[in-house]
Order: structure tokens, then C-alpha cells, then sequence
């Protein structure tokens, strides 16, 4: 009974002691939750591995970025990792509840980049490649996501206006490659295209972008890579299984600030009256008389139907504008099988009234795999439908041209016109209003169908069908108008036009990878076709009883009738091959080439092969490297290429022959006796020898990250020239019809430098930042042209001065030296005929004493000189802030000096610049010249007057974001919930005195911006 006891007591004070060690224990343990987040658009990681340091007691994030762990005390650190971001370790201490930050890791070696028809890990890639952080543009309001990247891509230079849409947004890559079609060939999930990306692709379904720089990564898509290429793939589900749905949403006011200031009809009397006062003349004008001063008539017009008008004509042509973008996806993913359906509708109304683009957009993309993966098939499906309310051609221009004395309307409600004194131009309001009514509207299918298969580990064939088809419908009606009562037509017409476009491309590839020892190689091989198809009909008709809507087709028309139609055919046949080649991670080798035949050329040159190699050698690889931990990464690389290019006419190698009435009539039966037959005529005369112009590129590269990846540099040089560039050649009159004729003749070559440096930190789990600087130099210049039209072609004087040696575009002209102030000045011995105090002072560049066309020169070109942009982002807890500032150097060509420095070269308006002219007593410190109204200097010629510095910086975009905190946005439904402001085209600097620096001439202007959008994740 006692031992009994005694065991019964045992086993309570072991029981107790227990206790009292799992009390211990436990009290020692702290359980942690948190979320873990990208610092590049705040939304949760998903997957995220969580270890505490020195042990295997671990979990991963969940859907929503959220994880749960117990440690073993409050020293533990714990490990956050995740492929394609930067590891981070924190030390638990006192906290029950953490916020971690992860930052992209910029040069992670196994990150993979697309580079043509397959990837590649970017610690291999040898060529010239740069990829789109797409975090710092998805949320910018904008109907073409190219134009969201300007100045953020070294040796990208994205030009745009403020047309609605984005439609004339545009790209080189590395310079002007040829005088003909320059655009990029874009790739859009492997189908190829040069259409403009617009209205084809909602900005929202971009997963990535690469752009494809130097001949050695874009060789693989040869005669169509000469250009460069950009490749776009489109989001996909993932592989996390279940749904999730995306909604956002922007709301944007635009506004019109680019104007340039014009004289009202009270300064163009009195600008009117000192010109003539200078020029010795007394001032007399049909409308403000003929006094000692100017005064406005209260009528402008004879029949007093006119009353005189104070017109600002830029607020009858422009308005504030609204843009709605409105995006909802929904991502499933299951063991199999994957898919993502998105629709988007953006709506844009442009500055210049009536204007608009609206847009619908449907995406599906699906995944299937079966016999355990060994066999993938898919398809990334778009449809599109847009349609656009078109600016009537020139009214930028005409905006500024426009006499401010004339009214909009007339007393009687109808337009008001020019009239004796005011310039011929048309009403600017009656050209929107018959505008306003036309149609033009589109659809587009775009996409793949892929097949993949895998029969032994690393080998894969696939098979990949593209199709691109486009519809379009215009219909134009011009009305019966009348502008006051001299400006009358009283005959309608109606012009449709019906057209499609159809391109299919079909590519079979097979791809092999193995190791040996120390040696990774990769093997790639594949055939490609591809037909373009374009056809349109159209057909006019004149004389409209009735002008309705509803009445607006040819059967309604009583007049004559014409119509016309035609058909297009492109074809080429490829192939290719690649061979990627690395030893021990640390020595790089890739050769690459292709083989294409075109339909553009005749049989004597039809195909031709486009070869390139590159290598590479990661320096921090080597063994005398290891010590040094201040490198993180430092790689090596160059390569040399040819691309083609086949961008000419279609039927270049055929005589073409055209049937006339007008030029090619044939009266058979005697002079005005009988029918006259249709003729025919010589168009152009075909070149069976033409052959592709050929673009090689040369280039060096470095790409360096230091300090754990904070701070990065990626830095290249090239050299690219085009040779045989295919070209029309100018003919004298004595060859006669016919004398137009495809030629292998100019040359050109761009060399320039281009480079990206970066700098981000997580200073800790609330606070994180980056700085990224992107700069692009490059120079362009002519090299070669055919003897016969050495000093003729691209503004040659057709004497001794060729373009040979200058940059495309360049102007000729005379070169200035300020205007004639003093008689010492005018007395200098040159003979310049009209010259006088206050005219423009022309240079004599040949010292014989006379201005003539013997000293006109080379003055420059706008072609940019350096592109640059920077980007600065950062995060603090759940707020978000962005600004994006770009900027050009070059000079500009500024044709609007035309109407705001020159009273005497237009009747229409002039800028305000006019108050400031020159006058020897009242203002002799002004560069603007005196005013005059007879043009006795000849200062419309071309001449340095009218070329400025063009250069500017723009605060692009600037943006700020709140993220709703998890426990919030959860009791509403949601994963995440995300709102911004943001700003664009907000502040400009520059010398530029025309409207804007970012658009030469009379574009479409550019709105600055204001958004308020929202993000949803359920």
C-alpha cells in the first residue's frame, strides 16, 4: 500500500513537472501572422516561403499574401524568400503582427526573359535586351500602353500626340534604320504584327514586355527585325488553383494647355497699322479703315450680316475632355488547366471637339496539359471593336491661322466666313460639325492556337497558328455649306470605303536542352509562313435630297456614282535556327540564323540568310571574383548581326501599268469626233534585280549590379548600318511616263550609347524606394547614295552640297546672324537684297559679298540627340507615391514662327510676339524683326530664324496610392482594395516658343491630365 502510494506520487510529481516545463515551453513560443507584399505595386505575394532561420519549421503565404507560424522564441529570425525577390530576414523581438515588403530582385540569374520564340534565363543572355517594369506604367491612363514608355527604355523613342486612343503613338528602337517603314515588328503571345498596337490590345491583359535592341536577340525574326522588335505577352491565370477576380478603373478630366498666344482683333489692327507705319505708308485696311488708328467695323461684310467678331477660335476648337478606362478580369487555375477572361472598355474623348475613340475589348486565354504535362495546348484569344469620330484634317493649324475678326456664326445662325481683308481660311466650327456625324468604326480578331509537346525531358515541339483580321467601315458625308454669303457650295457627296485586312502565320519549332559536365546546351530549330492579305472597295457619290443620319448611303444619292477597289498579297517562308551554348555559368555563346523568301522580291534575289553571334563572360563567376562582395553580379557581352528588311512596294519588281481616260485618252476617231477610249498608261517600271536592304549591328554591352543588388547598371554601345536601302530615285522629265523605279541605292548608319541605372533599398519592413535614371545618345548619318542623284536626294542643292555625310532630315538653308539694328551693322558691305534695319541678317558662308543660294548650308536636323528619364517610386506602409520626368536634347524646327514673327507672310492671325517686335527707338533690344507688311528680305526662306533649341524636361507623371488595410478590405469581400491620384504632362520646361517641344509642327495637342482610379482583388 505505501510503495503504491509512493508510485501514485511519482507519477503526480512527474505529471506536475510536466506541466510546469510545457508551461515554460510554451511561454517561450510566440505565434507571428503578417502579410507579405510586392514593393512594386503593394498587392500580396503569393507562395511566399517563411522559415525560421536554422531550422525546417516553415509555411507559405497564402491567396491573399497572409501566413501563420509559431517559433521558438522571441530571438527567432525569420526568412522571407520568394523566386524573383529579394530574401529578407527579421528578427521577431515583440512583434505579433508583421507587414513585410519584398523587393524585386532586378538581377536575379534565374529570371526568365522572353527573346523570340522561346526564354532565356537573363544570367545567359548575350544580346541586347531590355525588359518593361510594368508596375510604373499599368495604371496610366492611356489606350496604348507604348506611349506609357517614353523615356523609360534606353534606345526606345516613343513619339505621341493628344489624338484620342493613342493612335499616332509611335516607335523606333536605335534610330531611324531606313527611309521607309521604321516601326518595330511587335510579337504579341507569337503573333507577329506592325499594326499599331492600339486597337488591338488593352493595356490591363500585358503581363510583360521585352524589347529586342541589337541583331543578335531579334536575328531570329529576320527581314522583319531590322526595325527591332518588341514582344508582349499577355497574362495568364498561374498556377494557383482557384478564381480570382480583378476590377479597376480610371476616371480622367483632360485639358487643353499647349495654346500659343494670338492677337486679338484690336492688337492685329494695331500690329497692322505699325507695319505699315514703318514701311513709310499710310495705314488703310477694307475692315478697320484708314485713320490715323485702327477701328474694328461693326460689320465685316457688305450685306451687314457679319457683325465684327473678338474670336478666340483655340475655345472654339478645343474643351475639356473626359476618359474612362474600365477593366474586369477573372483568373481560374485546377490541376490541368488554366484560364483568364478579361473585358475592358475604354472610352476617350478628345481636346479637339466631337472627337472620341471608344474601344471594347474581350480576352480569353486557356492552358490545358494532359499525359502528366508531357502535352500543353492553348489559346490567347482577342476581339476587339473601336470606332473613332475623326479631326477634320489641318485644324491645329488652322486654329492659330484664323482671323479673330470673324465671328463663328452669322446674324442669321449660319457660319460666318472670310471676307475682303481676313485671309481665305475655312470656319474651323463648321469643319467639326460636318465632321462630327461621319463613321468610322472597326473590328479586329487577334490571336494563337498552340500545340506543345514534350515526348523525353527538355525536348519540345510546338506547333503555333497565328491569325490578325481587321474590318473597317467609313462613311464621310460632306454637306451642302455656306460660310456668310461669298463662300457657297451647293453640292453634297457621300465617299464609303470598305476594307479587311487578314494576316496568318504559322510556326513549327523544336527545342532541345542537355547539360554535360560544366556545359549547358540548347538547341533550337523551326519553319515559319506567312501571308498578308489587304483588299478595300469604295465607292462616292454626289447630289443628297436629304442630308440626315438616315439617309447617308449610296442607294439614297441622285448624282453620279463612282467606285473603285483593290487587293494586296504578301507571302514569306522561313527558317531558322539558334544554338545557346554556356560553360560553367560563366562563359556565354549564341549563333543564330535565318533564311528568308519574300513575295516582294523577284527570283533573282528572293531569299536571303540573316546570321548573328554573340557571347558573354560573367566576371564574378570567376574564382579570383569571390572575395570581392561588393559585386553582386558583373557580365560582359557583344555581338554582331544582320536583320533584312522587305518594307517597299509590294510589286517594286513588276512594271506596273495603269488604264486612264484623263492622262491616257485615245481620240481613234479624229480630233472631238466620236467616244474617247480609256488608255493606258505607264505607272512606274519594275526592277526584277531589286534586293533587301540589310541592316549590321555591332555591340557592346555591360550589365553590373553592386551593393546586394541595390544598385544596378546596364550600359551598351552600338553601331548600326544600313546598306542597299531600298529607295524610289527621282527622274528627269525627258524618261517619261513610267520613270519611277525601285533602286538598292543609300546607306546610313547610327552608333550611340544607351544605358539604365538603378538604385532600391528596403530601409525597413514600412519604408522602401527606388531611383532609376534611363539615357539613350545617338547620332545618325547619311553614308552613301547612288552617283546620279548624289547631290540631289534627301535636300541636296543638286551642285556640291550632298546629304552624304549628314544626319536623315536634315535642313538646308541659310545661317543668320541676329537682325540689322544700326546703319553700321547694314552697312557691311554685303549685298542682301531687301536688306534694312530690323530684316533678318543672312550669313555670307562663301565670302563673295552676296546672299544667294551659293551660301545655303547644312543647319541641323530634330532627329533627338539624347533621350533621357528619370523614375522615382516609394513605398511607406499602405501609401504608395511615383513621379516620371522625361526629357530630349535636340533642336527644333519651329514653322510656327511662320504666323507669330512675320506680319507680312500671312493676312490671317499672328502671335503675340508681334507686340514685341523690334523698333529702333521704342524696343531696340528686341530679336524678333521689325514689322513690315511687304516681304522685300525673302524671310519665309528656310534659315536658322526658324530653328530653335527643342530640348525640354516634363514632369510626366506623377501618382500617389493608398492601399486599404487588410482587415478592412477583407470585411468587404476583397484581398486587396487599392486607390490612386495621379497626374500627367503637368510641367514642362524649355526654350522651345512654339506650342509644344514634345510635338514639332501642328499635331494633335498633347492634354495634361488628371485621374482618380481604384483597383479591386477578390
Amino acid at each position: 500500500m505505501k510503495r503504491q502510494n509512493k508510485k501514485i506520487r511519482l507519477r503526480q510529481l512527474l505529471l506536475l513537472f510536466s506541466m510546469i516545463f510545457s508551461i515554460v515551453v510554451m511561454a517561450q513560443q510566440v505565434e507571428v501572422r503578417g502579410v507579405v507584399t510586392s514593393s512594386e505595386d503593394n498587392q500580396p505575394l503569393i507562395g511566399v516561403s517563411v522559415i525560421e532561420k536554422g531550422t525546417r519549421n516553415g509555411v507559405i503565404t497564402n491567396l491573399d499574401g497572409n501566413f501563420s507560424i509559431t517559433v521558438k522564441s522571441q530571438d527567432a529570425v525569420l526568412q522571407f524568400s520568394m523566386v524573383g525577390m529579394q530574401m529578407q530576414e527579421i528578427k521577431v523581438g515583440t512583434q505579433k503582427q508583421l507587414k513585410v515588403v519584398l523587393n524585386t530582385d532586378a538581377v536575379l540569374l534565374d529570371q526568365i526573359v522572353v527573346t523570340g520564340y522561346t526564354t532565356e534565363k537573363k544570367a545567359e543572355i548575350t544580346g541586347a535586351v531590355s525588359v518593361v517594369k510594368l508596375s510604373d506604367v499599368s495604371s496610366i491612363p492611356t489606350g496604348n500602353i507604348m506611349s506609357t514608355l517614353q523615356g523609360r527604355l534606353p534606345g526606345v523613342n516613343i513619339t505621341t500626340d493628344g489624338q484620342p486612343g493613342g493612335t499616332s503613338t509611335a516607335a523606333t528602337i536605335r534610330g531611324v534604320t531606313t527611309i521607309n517603314n521604321s516601326a518595330p515588328l511587335y510579337v504579341i503571345d507569337g503573333v507577329q504584327t506592325r499594326a499599331n498596337i492600339a486597337t488591338l490590345l488593352n493595356a490591363n491583359d500585358v503581363e510583360s514586355i521585352q524589347v529586342l535592341k541589337d541583331a543578335a536577340s531579334a536575328s531570329i525574326y529576320g527581314t522583319q527585325a531590322a526595325n527591332g522588335v518588341i514582344i508582349i505577352t499577355t497574362k495568364k491565370s498561374g498556377k494557383v488553383k482557384g478564381t480570382r477576380v480583378n476590377v479597376d478603373g480610371q476616371i480622367t478630366t483632360q485639358q487643353y494647355h499647349t495654346n500659343i498666344p494670338l492677337l486679338n482683333a484690336q492688337q492685329w489692327g494695331d500690329v497692322y497699322w505699325k507695319a505699315y507705319q514703318n514701311d513709310g505708308v499710310q495705314p488703310s485696311h477694307d475692315q478697320y479703315g484708314n485713320g490715323d488708328t485702327p477701328v474694328i467695323p461693326e460689320f465685316i461684310d457688305i450685306d451687314k450680316t457679319m457683325p465684327a467678331g473678338d474670336t478666340n477660335w483655340a475655345d472654339q476648337v478645343y474643351q475639356r475632355a473626359l476618359l474612362q478606362n474600365y477593366n474586369i478580369s477573372v483568373a481560374t487555375a485546377a490541376d490541368n488547366s488554366s484560364s483568364l477572361f478579361s473585358f475592358n472598355f475604354f472610352d476617350q474623348d478628345g481636346l479637339i471637339k466631337y472627337t472620341n475613340f471608344q474601344r471594347f475589348n474581350i480576352r480569353l486565354n486557356n492552358t490545358y496539359s494532359i499525359l502528366k504535362n508531357r502535352v500543353r495546348l492553348g489559346e490567347n484569344l482577342n476581339v476587339s471593336n473601336w470606332s473613332e469620330v475623326l479631326k477634320p484634317g489641318g485644324i491645329e493649324e488652322l486654329t492659330i491661322a484664323q482671323h479673330p475678326l470673324i465671328p463663328v456664326y452669322d446674324i442669321n445662325g449660319g457660319y460666318a466666313g472670310p471676307t475682303q481683308g481676313l485671309g481665305d481660311k475655312p470656319n474651323p466650327v463648321r469643319l467639326l460639325d460636318q465632321q462630327k456625324d461621319n463613321r468610322l468604326s472597326q473590328w479586329r480578331i487577334f490571336g494563337n492556337v498552340f500545340l506543345e509537346i514534350e515526348p523525353v525531358k527538355n525536348f519540345v515541339l510546338k506547333s503555333n497558328f497565328g491569325l490578325n483580321y481587321r474590318n473597317e467601315f467609313l462613311s464621310n458625308f460632306e454637306p451642302r455649306w455656306s460660310e456668310g454669303s461669298s463662300r457657297v457650295v451647293d453640292k453634297n457627296k457621300l465617299y464609303v470605303k470598305s476594307s479587311y485586312d487578314r494576316e496568318w502565320i504559322w510556326s513549327n519549332t523544336a527545342a532541345y536542352s542537355f547539360s554535360i559536365d560544366k556545359s549547358n546546351v540548347s538547341l533550337f530549330a523551326g519553319m515559319e509562313a506567312k501571308e498578308t492579305i489587304y483588299e478595300f472597295m469604295d465607292a462616292q457619290r454626289d447630289d443628297y435630297l436629304v442630308e440626315s443620319l438616315d439617309y447617308r448611303y449610296l442607294s439614297a444619292g441622285e448624282g453620279t456614282q463612282t467606285n473603285g477597289g483593290l487587293k494586296d498579297r504578301t507571302t514569306l517562308v522561313s527558317y531558322f535556327g539558334k544554338l545557346n551554348y554556356a560553360y560553367n555559368d560563366r562563359y556565354l555563346f549564341s549563333a543564330t540564323i535565318r533564311n528568308d523568301a519574300s513575295s516582294r522580291f523577284g527570283a533573282n534575289n528572293n531569299s536571303a540568310y540573316f546570321p548573328a553571334v554573340s557571347a558573354g563572360w560573367r566576371v564574378t563567376e570567376e574564382d579570383f571574383m569571390k572575395g570581392i562582395d561588393v559585386l553582386s553580379d558583373l557580365k560582359i557581352r557583344a555581338s554582331w548581326g544582320q536583320n533584312g528588311n522587305d518594307q517597299m512596294d509590294n510589286e517594286a519588281t513588276y512594271t506596273k501599268y495603269l488604264f486612264n481616260l484623263t492622262t491616257a485618252g485615245y481620240d481613234l476617231a479624229g480630233i472631238n469626233q466620236g467616244t474617247i477610249y480609256n488608255g493606258i498608261i505607264k505607272q512606274r517600271s519594275g526592277n526584277p534585280d531589286i534586293k533587301w536592304e540589310v541592316t549590321t549591328q555591332t555591340n557592346v554591352g555591360v550589365d553590373l549590379a553592386m551593393l546586394k543588388n541595390r544598385l544596378t547598371l546596364t550600359l551598351d554601345y552600338y553601331i548600326k548600318k544600313t546598306d542597299d536601302m531600298l529607295i524610289d530615285r527621282p527622274y528627269i522629265a525627258v524618261i517619261g511616263e513610267g520613270g519611277y523605279m525601285s533602286y538598292n541605292g543609300a546607306s546610313l548608319k547610327n552608333n550611340g550609347i544607351e544605358g539604365t541605372v538603378t538604385w532600391r533599398d528596403v530601409v525597413n519592413k514600412d519604408f522602401s524606394y527606388e531611383v532609376s535614371f534611363t539615357g539613350t545618345a545617338y547620332k545618325n548619318v547619311i553614308t552613301d547614295l547612288p552617283e546620279d542623284i548624289y547631290y540631289t536626294w534627301g535636300g541636296g542643292n543638286g551642285i556640291d552640297k550632298s546629304i552624304v555625310g549628314q544626319p536623315l532630315g536634315s535642313w538646308m538653308g541659310y545661317k543668320t546672324n541676329g537682325i540689322y539694328k544700326t546703319d553700321d551693322e547694314l552697312n557691311d558691305g554685303i549685298s542682301q537684297p531687301g536688306k534694312g534695319i530690323g530684316r533678318i541678317r543672312y550669313v555670307d558662308l562663301n565670302n563673295d559679298s552676296i546672299i544667294n543660294d551659293k551660301d545655303r548650308t547644312w543647319l541641323g536636323t530634330d532627329l533627338p540627340k539624347f533621350v533621357g528619364g528619370l523614375n522615382v517610386a516609394v513605398n511607406y506602409k499602405s501609401f504608395d507615391f511615383s513621379m516620371f520626368w522625361n526629357g530630349i536634347v535636340r533642336k527644333a524646327w519651329n514653322n510656327s514662327k511662320f504666323y507669330t514673327d512675320f506680319f507680312q507672310l500671312w493676312t490671317g492671325n499672328h502671335g503675340t510676339a508681334l507686340l514685341n517686335a523690334f523698333d529702333p527707338v521704342t524696343n531696340p533690344d528686341s530679336n524678333i524683326p521689325a514689322l513690315t507688311a511687304v516681304n522685300t528680305n525673302e524671310e519665309n526662306r528656310t534659315s536658322e530664324y526658324f530653328i530653335e533649341d527643342g530640348s525640354y524636361v516634363k514632369l510626366k507623371n506623377i501618382q500617389i496610392g493608398y492601399s486599404v488595410p487588410k482587415k478592412v478590405s477583407e470585411k468587404l469581400g476583397a484581398s486587396s482594395i487599392r486607390f490612386y491620384l495621379q497626374g500627367q504632362d503637368l510641367l514642362t520646361i524649355t526654350k522651345y516658343t512654339g506650342a509644344d517641344p514634345e510635338g514639332l509642327g501642328y499635331p494633335y495637342p498633347l492634354p495634361r491630365t488628371f485621374t482618380f482610379g481604384f483597383n479591386f482583388n477578390f
